[in-house]
């Protein structure tokens, strides 16, 4: 069978080794590396309870018995699977492309890297296709058939609405009942306080929050010296301009996107990573995992 056209095995193997653990408490039903809500056994407790009649004798925390005279049963956290879902942004706008790949087909190829690097960590992953709807929700599971349908499901997805990603947002939020991690991969081409708004309702559902922010190299430097014909990437409309009239009025507005979007993830609490399409994905996740990794 060929290889998937999203995964190239020499790339993962830089990230393979790393993991993606949660920061905050998540939700699961198997034995992992992440921190559960739900006590069980463990070499770690959380808290103590007085004993009861009833109570398992070796919950007994025998030290604190020595020091207090009263009986304390211990309250153990368990550990569980992390439960991650990556909603990856399919609108039209995601078709753009300056060089050889689009910004569809580098978010795809992130989304890919992340379910892999996840499935390896017996972790259940979870996949949703947007544009002004919801076109593909998959919920998460952990099987490596389930990995293969993600991959050919962004394979055989073509980019072609306009995009709505606030709403969306509250549609997605409403359907995931457990918590956990949610991974928005997107241009973020939409109004900032409609998209703030729809990463809120997950923070107040208590997920944690990434979001990977791709954008290619020619949205950032506005690379154009001729007359041309700009286009609306989500519409019907279209423009003739001299670039060099409009570059620095262009630029300006970009710069207070991206300082907007930034401020709106770090006020809710939400992770934001900048994805370029011209950096390589492998190096640009090996990089945000690291980081992340110190500072856990």
């Amino acid at each position: 069978m060929a290889e998937n056209r999203l995964i190239d095995p020499k790339k993962l193997a830089l990230i393979s080794r790393m993991e993606l653990v949660a920061k905050q408490v998540v939700e699961g039903f198997l034995s992992g590396r992440h921190p559960s809500p739900y006590f069980g056994s463990s070499v770690e407790y959380a808290d103590h309870r007085p004993y009861t009649l009833g109570d398992e004798i070796r919950s007994l925390d025998w030290k604190l018995l020595a020091k207090t005279d009263k009986y304390y049963v211990k309250l153990f956290e368990e550990e569980t699977n992390l439960r991650c879902n990556i909603l990856l942004d399919a609108s039209r706008s995601m078709q753009f492309k300056s060089g050889e790949t689009s910004k569809y087909d580098y978010a795809a190829t992130l989304a890919a890297a992340l379910a892999y690097l996840m499935l390896g960590q017996n972790d259940a992953v979870g996949l949703t296709l947007f544009d002004s709807r919801v076109r593909h929700f998959l919920p998460p599971h952990t099987t490596p058939t389930h990995f293969r349908r993600m991959t050919e499901l962004m394979r055989d997805t073509d980019p072609r609405d306009d995009t709505a990603i606030g709403p969306v947002l509250h549609q997605i939020a409403a359907r995931i009942k457990r918590r956990g991690m949610v991974i928005l991969i997107s241009d973020l081409l939409d109004g900032v306080d409609s998209i703030a708004d729809g990463l809120a309702h997950f923070r107040h559902d208590r997920h944690e929050v990434l979001v990977f922010h791709v954008m290619d190299r020619a949205e950032l430097d506005f690379p154009y010296e001729r007359l041309t014909r700009f286009k609306d990437a989500e519409g019907t409309g279209s423009l003739i301009a001299n670039p060099k009239h409009v570059r620095q009025k262009y630029l300006d507005r970009l710069q207070r996107f991206l300082t907007d979007i930034k401020r709106a993830c770090y006020e809710r609490n939400v992770t934001y990573q900048f994805a370029p399409t011209d950096a390589p994905y492998e190096k640009m996740l090996s990089g945000f995992l690291e980081k992340r990794s110190r500072t856990r």
